[in-house]
């Protein structure tokens, strides 16, 4: 089990099931879960992925106009608080 993972949050739903969406439409591994409680967000669900795709997550965002509020670096480790990388 990876001791990290990576969230990416977004001004709203719309935009978190659009991501959704694209990521399944461009294979890549991706899955929304609810935003995590050390994270704040304006909407109440997230992506969820692997560090190594970080570069490819926001390309596609690029390309697809999803708007992204902020992507966090997500410890396992509770007592870690994420860190803001994009």
């Amino acid at each position: 089990m990876k001791d990290t993972f990576c969230v990416i949050t977004f001004h709203s739903t719309h935009l978190a099931l659009e991501f959704e969406r694209v990521v399944k439409k461009e294979e890549i591994k991706a899955k929304s879960i609810p935003v995590p409680r050390q994270i704040s967000s304006s909407c109440g669900i997230a992506g969820r992925f692997e560090e190594e795709k970080l570069e490819e997550i926001k390309d596609i965002c690029r390309k697809y106009d999803i708007d992204f509020e902020q992507i966090y670096r997500v410890y396992q480790d509770k007592t870690k608080e994420p860190e803001e990388l994009a």
